[in-house]
């Protein structure tokens, strides 16, 4: 088997492998003679199927999927051992000729590839960043406060002149509304309820505070990959080839956000090696955990026990989906987290007000 590439114009080039018949006989043979061996027609016993019928009725079909498998085969060698960053996959050249099974036994394939641009994503001291700690007021510990009081309070009907309205009467600040809570081990008055509550709304401040230096970051990350070109007419061919349901109009419509999508995927992975980032099973157990506890929290259980928030995660990353996202989010917590130690990290205290308008 022969394999060329031409040279790359435009991040593009066209791979072409020859295979010649001492590359496929002996493998299209032993698997023309299996079949014989299983072959059952009328009028011949189990395996006494004539060799020449089984080849007339198998044997072109056998060719073709020994062909597909050396060429793939072929194909993945090439790009290993040239270290190839290669952008979708390889597409057949809409300029060659078609393959002839009947009349031909040296075959040859071409195939159109794509392969990723330079770029630099890594940042650096000059590039500036800001953390910010969004301060917990009393207001907010109040609202939640009585959020809590309402929710486990006593729902009471109250009669009006066009029906029966349910009112709710909030539960009394004290040691059971504490437990509802906290359970066993809530605290024992309120000034330690209410420094509990705090802490609670200054940790899911922390994860938004996270969230938002994860955008900016991405951000400055884009930003120094918006010059950057790609083989975009083989990037839409190779969409509409492998989605065929997509039209040319939506294509047009969703190309720019694939671009970027792209560019952040390239860059997280070229980032991956620069900060040498490895993600464990813990760390995707350990944010399955969290995010079944902010899952829960959102219902106002704020005191789930570990071993049941681990149970629980385990049944999140049972879905391929949803793994997915977790491994993502955990490779971007890991970059982000390596940036401190190299940007220059700006620390901002705001309001919860203030930091709600950095997303308006």
């Amino acid at each position: 088997m022969k394999i060329e590439q031409s040279e790359l114009k435009d991040l593009k080039a066209v791979v072409t492998i020859t295979i010649e018949p001492a590359d496929y006989q002996e493998e299209v043979a032993k698997q023309l003679k299996e079949v014989r061996h299983k072959a059952q027609m009328p009028g011949f016993r189990p395996g006494m199927v004539p060799a020449g019928l089984v080849k007339k009725m198998y044997g072109k079909g056998i060719l073709a999927d020994v062909l597909n498998k050396k060429v793939g085969e072929g194909l993945q060698k090439h790009i290993e051992d040239n270290n190839l960053q290669i952008l979708g996959e390889p597409l057949p050249n809409e300029e060659s000729p078609k393959i002839d099974l009947d009349n031909e036994e040296t075959f040859t394939f071409a195939f159109d590839i794509a392969v990723a641009p330079e770029f630099d994503a890594k940042l650096n001291g000059k590039n500036k960043l800001t953390e910010y700690e969004i301060e917990v007021s009393e207001e907010m510990v109040n609202k939640q406060v009585e959020a809590y009081a309402n929710r486990f309070g006593e729902y009471t009907p109250e009669d009006k002149e066009k029906g029966i309205k349910a009112e709710v009467k909030p539960a009394p600040v004290d040691s059971e509304l504490f437990a509802k809570v906290y359970g066993e081990d809530a605290p024992k008055d309120e000034a330690g309820f209410r420094a509990r509550v705090k802490a609670d709304i200054e940790r899911s401040m922390a994860e938004d505070s996270k969230y938002r230096f994860g955008l900016d970051a991405k951000a400055a990350i884009l930003k120094k990959m918006e010059k950057v070109a790609f083989p975009e007419d083989f990037l839409k061919r190779w969409v509409l080839a492998t989605n065929e349901k997509m039209t040319a109009e939506e294509l047009e419509k969703d190309f720019p956000k694939m671009i970027e999508e792209l560019k952040w995927h390239l860059a997280k992975d070229q980032l991956m090696k620069e900060y040498k980032v490895e993600v464990q099973k813990e760390d995707v157990e350990g944010y399955a955990k969290e995010v079944a506890r902010m899952q829960f929290m959102q219902y106002g259980l704020m005191h789930i026990d570990d071993q049941y928030l681990a149970n629980y995660a385990q049944e999140i990353l049972k879905d391929e989906n949803q793994l997915r996202g977790i491994v993502e989010r955990v490779v971007e917590n890991k970059i982000y987290e390596a940036l401190k130690g190299i940007a220059k990290i700006e620390p901002k205290k705001v309001s919860y007000d203030e930091f709600g308008k950095l997303f308006k």
